[in-house]
């Protein structure tokens, strides 16, 4: 559905989007699940290299 709105945007771009997508639908599921989500995404961004971690530095949880 969303195809010809994505194809164009950078790798930049694309992943702050859908992190941002992403911690707006955190916030509104429960508060256990969200802890565990929030440490498990927090987990996969230090297993990632150092410029995709740089994009995810300002990662704000809070709405």
């Amino acid at each position: 559905m969303f195809c010809n709105d994505i194809q164009d945007m950078d790798l930049t771009n694309a992943l702050q989007g859908l992190m941002s997508l992403f911690t707006d639908i955190v916030s509104m599921v429960s508060a256990d699940i969200t802890e565990m989500l929030k440490s498990k995404v927090n987990n996969w961004i230090e297993s990632q290299p150092l410029f995709i971690q740089a994009l995810f530095g300002d990662l704000c949880w809070e709405s």
